[in-house]
């Protein structure tokens, strides 16, 4: 049995349940339920992206703007994918508009569009 401080880490096989289900409730509508089971899951591994984005969604849906910002920082450090960057992006202006930060959120949201629009047009040519 663990002590008092003692750290207890969940298996990967947890933390991908945990991650299962509260994608479906993110789905239901249910953020704050998510939230809840994803910050056992940031808290065990904070260097899985995958985990990081859906954490950093959860918290845009609970209207946490601020703190789905420095999640997001993070995850600009730890996902080294470009196909990474419009989805980032996206959730970036969410947030901020969620942290009351308009006008850096619609900057950020014309470059999100702007990426998209000349990712298209690469695509078709």
């Amino acid at each position: 049995m663990p002590k008092t401080g003692d750290v207890v880490l969940i298996s990967e096989q947890e933390r991908d349940l945990l991650c299962a289900v509260s994608y479906a409730y993110l789905a239901c509508g249910q953020s704050a339920q998510s939230l809840a089971l994803l910050r056992l899951a940031v808290r065990d591994d904070s260097q899985d992206v995958n985990v990081l984005r859906i954490f950093a969604y959860a918290l845009i849906a609970e209207g946490l703007g601020d703190e789905a910002l420095t999640i997001l920082d993070r995850l600009d450090v730890l996902d080294d994918q470009k196909s990474s960057l419009p989805p980032s992006d996206l959730m970036r202006s969410q947030a901020l508009q969620r942290a009351r930060r308009t006008d850096e959120a619609r900057a950020v949201f014309q470059s999100y569009v702007s990426l998209r629009s000349r990712t298209v047009f690469l695509k078709q040519t």
